[in-house]
């Protein structure tokens, strides 16, 4: 393969990875939603590359849905405020679910939260509550479905995404749902690559006396590419693929 073949694959998967590509399928009018599936060991880079397409998708005029289970709302919050203002000024278009703050034990002042993670009826009629709110054709970050497995089996939790997904999907959203590899059974990671329409892949390797981050389009619909590509996190808290 020439440099020039290198270099089309490599605007391809900036592309495959860039709202701008996503948005076209999300406001197409026989859209029937869109699930992806981030996969990866922590520290590669999982969150800022979701947060990077929620603040794309608001920056593009769509409203954003964001659950939250490692993180304070606040520090979320500052993250993407960090990466630039919305163009003319107007407030970031996201609606957050707290699911956090009863780790704590604290009650949270966002409109939408959950009390107990193991109560995953609940945690559905919240997250429905909350789609509903942010209306259809929105943009959704769930980050991350894997702390919930800490609270619940994991068949519990293929049934719970199954059911969920499929409502995502009726409402036309585009969803990014990040999943800890490592940490579950191969089983477990099976049913994910085969409930979502999309599955992103990242690894950390060990270089030069540094560790380095590496992003792939694993699945997109049923196309497979085994290709991987260098991932940045910039100063600026965004990302570039190289």
């Amino acid at each position: 393969m020439g440099k020039g073949d290198d270099q089309e694959l490599n605007t391809l998967a900036a592309r495959e990875l860039s709202f701008d590509i996503l948005k076209g399928v999300i406001l197409t009018p026989i859209t029937t939603g869109l699930n992806i599936a981030v996969m990866g060991p922590p520290g590669a880079g999982k969150t800022t590359m979701c947060q990077c397409l929620l603040k794309e998708a608001t920056q593009a005029g769509l409203r954003g849905l964001c659950a939250i289970t490692n993180n304070p709302i606040q520090l979320i919050r500052e993250q993407l405020r960090a990466q630039g203002p919305i163009p003319g000024g107007k407030p970031d278009e996201v609606l957050y679910v707290d699911m956090y703050s009863w780790l704590l034990g604290e009650r949270s002042p966002e409109r939408f939260q959950i009390d107990n993670a193991s109560d995953v009826a609940s945690l559905s009629v919240v997250l429905s509550g909350a789609a509903d709110a942010v209306g259809e054709k929105a943009f959704f970050v769930f980050d991350s479905p894997s702390t919930l497995l800490a609270y619940n089996s994991e068949e519990l939790m293929v049934r719970f995404l199954k059911s969920h997904l499929a409502r995502m999907k009726k409402r036309g959203n585009i969803g990014t749902y990040v999943f800890e590899t490592g940490i579950h059974s191969s089983g477990f990671y099976n049913e994910v690559r085969a409930s979502f329409d999309s599955v992103i892949e990242m690894k950390l390797e060990e270089a030069d006396g540094e560790l380095r981050r590496f992003i792939r389009v694993y699945s997109f619909r049923g196309l497979h590419e085994t290709k991987w590509f260098r991932f940045l996190i910039t100063p600026e808290h965004r990302v570039r693929i190289c």
